[in-house]
């Protein structure tokens, strides 16, 4: 299976996850007239808010998720792989979220989890300030998953900023890495493009990048902008910051070229 058909879902979240449920499954379903091989969405695909407090009361457990359940049921009735890009989730017992990926099969079954290492712990101006750390427990394990016999890196947001995780799992031979993201306008503006291309270009990987577009509850803002790179950093595609399907068919095999042109992964 060297090419890969991948639907990027960039949407607009609200803070109540049954609707992002309604919201979602209107959009794989219009993905399917594509026939994608992997559907990918934004981080924060089940809840987004800038009120810490009702976040931590009203993010679900991931056994009641509705987001989760009805992104398995879709995977198994249209046997297609879905990675929800995050979901914020409450963990039993435990004063903090986790802010974590799944990586879902064509048969409906969770396969991989991943929970974002990195924590966004910024001021970017006197406006806006973030510090997930007070609310989330960061990951600490390194995690790829495969359709077939491609290996794809799990990657959220501002883990794009730690080149190192990226090395690392091109060194464990993933040809693609995911990175859904809800970028801040300020930070997507001047930051996104960049990053994304200078992952893919040092480590010569696909890169899937999905952003969380629009305005959300209280006042909490993302860039959109979603992409999908090339090992050369060539952009595939694109989109601009409103609500929209990304539909993209790569060659897996570009990655063996790039890295015979360009070996620096044996270089260190």
């Amino acid at each position: 299976m060297n090419k890969l058909k991948i639907s990027q879902v960039q949407f607009s979240a609200s803070h109540i996850p049954s609707l992002n449920s309604i919201i979602l499954i209107k959009n794989f379903n219009q993905a399917l007239r594509f026939k994608p091989d992997l559907i990918c969405t934004p981080e924060c695909s089940n809840i987004i808010t800038n009120d810490k407090n009702y976040l931590m009361s009203n993010a679900p457990y991931q056994n009641t998720c509705p987001v989760l359940k009805m992104a398995k049921d879709f995977a198994k009735k249209n046997k297609v792989y879905i990675n929800l890009g995050s979901l914020l989730l409450k963990i039993k017992n435990k004063r903090k979220l986790v802010n974590r990926s799944f990586f879902i099969d064509n048969n409906g079954v969770i396969k991989k989890t991943y929970d974002k290492i990195h924590m966004f712990d910024v001021k970017i101006n006197n406006e806006e300030e973030h510090k997930e750390s007070s609310s989330f427990k960061a990951g600490n394990k390194i995690t790829f998953a495969k359709i077939k016999n491609v290996k794809l890196g799990m990657t959220i947001c501002y883990d794009l900023r730690f080149p190192i995780l990226y090395r690392q799992l091109a060194k464990k031979d993933c040809s693609i890495i995911m990175v859904p993201a809800a970028f801040t306008r300020p930070t997507g503006k001047d930051h996104w493009e960049i990053l994304n291309r200078s992952r893919a270009i040092e480590n010569n990987v696909f890169i899937i990048a999905t952003g969380m577009c629009g305005n959300h509850h209280m006042q909490r803002k993302t860039y959109g902008f979603s992409l999908l790179v090339d090992p050369w950093g060539k952009i595939v595609n694109s989109t601009k910051n409103k609500p929209s399907i990304l539909n993209s068919t790569i060659d897996v095999l570009e990655v063996k070229k790039i890295r015979k042109k360009i070996p620096s992964l044996k270089y260190e």
